[in-house]
């Protein structure tokens, strides 16, 4: 029997990432980079903003034509914009065949089945499949670091985000089985996991709260590092911190958005916490680890954003200093609260406002990675750096990417490299022997 193929392409987050591994694990297909050659052909998208569902359309467009010259090609839409739109996607693409919801992934084997043999089109968007967890993701042997999803959906109201639509609500994985998936990941070459969620520090299961899963993670022998994303500001405990303290797998990073400075905006947002409260946050981490990276995401014109209100924010980044930031436009999704407002902030005064922030972010960052010149690192080596195939790339306990000559040969090993360059987005340094 020939054996037949799945070419996927991914949009979106690190949950993205994880579900389409998922996606490659449930089903006997060979993965393929050509998609000439596929039989199945699936996008996973991504809905958080606008851009991302007109990638997903752009990219499901380019194979109509394949479609034409093989009537048997399957084309499928997997992840958030599958389950924003539904059915609707198939009276608007007419060459699509699936319609595949995050939570539907197990199912996936069921419904290609259906649609080789009784030629329909198949949609599966429920939110009530208990399955979620059931087929776990794809790795590339020898691969250093995966993802370990704790948690799906999310139980936050904030006004303008899709997620609680499109992933429903907050169901956390049993602590066995996340032990059981960094176990058998350790077996295939993996020596760091990131730790998943929409709000990934909101977990608890059977009596076990989050600073208990990182101490439970981290007595996994052969594992080296865990990291986490992304928290949610008031699930930051103190039991928490102590984990990330006293665990020494656990990295000194949090990635912890805080979307605006101005607490008028965030009581529009639904965020929950205030300015202050923030601060405290970021105060008490930073007292409890003295070195922790702390990064962030923003958002620039929320309907209603005053110029006040913007400069608050600018005022809490020069204040907290974050190393770095993930700053984006307001972004209106369809069914949010904050897409019905009518005082949305004009295109160009949000991009103005962006360009200001990012500079002031990008002059932060900077001076931060200068400042690690002539310090010592350790480094998780990873692989080849892209840029020279002869010097070997990793990332340090801050999440920041460090790249230095050395052999390939202590992939999967933690280096010293001496700082020599603090540069944007990397650090550059010498391999201590």
């Amino acid at each position: 029997m020939n054996k037949k193929f799945l070419y996927l392409e991914t949009y979106g987050c690190q949950m993205n990432e994880y579900d389409s591994d998922r996606i490659r694990n449930s089903v006997d297909l060979e993965i393929t980079q050509d998609p000439q050659k596929a039989d199945v052909v699936i996008i996973n998208t991504c809905a958080i903003r606008e851009k991302a569902d007109q990638k997903a359309f752009s990219s499901l467009g380019r194979f109509k034509h394949l479609k034409a010259k093989n009537p048997n090609l399957i084309v499928g839409i997997a992840g958030c914009v599958a389950q924003l739109y539904g059915e609707k996607l198939l009276k608007k693409i007419p060459h699509l065949d699936l319609v595949l919801g995050p939570r539907a992934i197990p199912s996936l084997p069921k419904l290609l089945t259906q649609i080789e043999k009784e030629k329909m089109r198949n949609v599966e968007t429920s939110l009530d499949l208990e399955e979620i967890f059931e087929v776990e993701p794809y790795h590339e042997n020898g691969k250093v670091s995966a993802f370990v999803s704790v948690q799906q959906g999310c139980n936050k109201t904030c006004s303008y985000c899709i997620v609680p639509f499109v992933r429903g609500k907050e169901i956390n994985r049993p602590l066995n089985d996340i032990l059981t998936e960094t176990k058998n990941l350790l077996t295939k070459g993996v020596r760091e996991v990131t730790l998943i969620g929409q709000t990934v520090n909101s977990w608890k299961a059977n009596g076990y709260k989050f600073g208990d899963l990182l101490r439970k993670v981290a007595e996994i022998k052969e594992l080296l590092r865990i990291r986490f994303t992304t928290s949610y500001p008031r699930d930051v405990t103190k039991k928490m911190i102590y984990a990330m303290r006293e665990a020494p797998k656990v990295c000194h990073h949090i990635h912890l958005p805080v979307q605006s400075g101005s607490n008028r905006i965030l009581a529009m947002m639904k965020r929950t916490y205030t300015k202050e409260s923030y601060l405290d946050i970021i105060k008490a981490l930073r007292e409890s680890i003295p070195d922790i990276a702390i990064t962030t995401d923003l958002i620039v014109g929320f309907p209603g954003e005053t110029e006040q209100d913007f400069n608050e924010t600018l005022e809490l980044i020069k204040e907290v200093e974050f190393d770095t930031s993930f700053s984006f436009k307001f972004s209106p999704r369809p069914g949010t609260p904050a897409a019905e407002s009518n005082k949305l902030v004009p295109e160009i005064i949000s991009n103005k406002r962006l360009a200001m922030l990012q500079n002031i972010q990008k002059e932060i960052t900077i001076r931060k990675n200068q400042k690690k010149v002539g310090t010592v690192e350790e480094v998780l080596v990873e692989g080849e750096s892209r840029n020279d195939p002869s010097w070997q790339s990793g990332r340090n306990t801050h999440n920041q990417i460090v790249n230095s000559p050395g052999p390939l040969s202590l992939k999967g090993k933690i280096v010293n490299v001496r700082i020599s360059e603090g540069l944007q987005n990397s650090l550059r340094g010498e391999l201590l022997q």
